[in-house]
């Protein structure tokens, strides 16, 4: 008998605290900067406040954000998961789909 699974991460997180730029396609929802709670190859995951995110939402990524970096590069990505916390805040996954 197999064991069924809901997992459906393609690599493998690495818990990780990494301060990254997340600026939604829509121009009307603010950029965050934000520190990562985990991340892989293809995604990562983050807490914020905010409440504007939403599954779906396209977004660039912009990993490892110091202010004045010549070496700022953005990807794209999409959010595939949005968790109520339980102190109010949301844990927000994301799946990295480009490079730009």
């Amino acid at each position: 008998m197999t064991e069924r699974s809901d997992e459906r991460r393609r690599s493998p997180r690495t818990d990780l605290k990494q301060v990254v730029r997340i600026r939604p396609f829509d121009p009307q929802l603010p950029p965050e900067y934000c520190t990562t709670m985990n991340l892989s190859p293809d995604g990562l995951y983050f807490t914020t406040p905010a409440a504007h995110y939403a599954v779906g939402t396209n977004v660039y990524v912009t990993g490892d954000f110091q202010p004045g970096s010549p070496i700022h590069k953005a990807v794209a990505g999409v959010i595939v998961r949005v968790d109520p916390l339980p102190d109010g805040r949301f844990g927000v996954a994301i799946q990295i789909v480009a490079g730009t």
